[in-house]
């Protein structure tokens, strides 16, 4: 679970473990033009959109172990994703 807003995410680190499908939940609150999508190249091709007052879930399965970004879609704002 992670709060999306204007200014960052919280938790912006998360450690899951290689082939087990994560869930990721999203609750919006503030978010800003720069930080209303959420991308991460290499664990998921598409964008998440989110939408303030939502709580936005992205469900996907990790395969490499190794530490991912994620973003705004201006990859101004992140976090990281640590799959073991």
């Amino acid at each position: 679970k992670m709060k999306a807003l204007a200014y960052g995410y919280e938790p912006n680190y998360f450690k899951v473990r290689a082939g087990i499908p994560v869930r990721w939940e999203i609750n919006v609150f503030n978010v800003s033009g720069c930080t209303n999508a959420i991308v991460s190249k290499g664990l998921f091709p598409e964008e998440i959109n989110l939408i303030p007052g939502k709580i936005i879930v992205k469900e996907f399965t990790p395969q490499k172990p190794g530490k991912y970004k994620f973003s705004c879609w201006m990859g101004m704002i992140s976090g990281t994703i640590e799959v073991i």
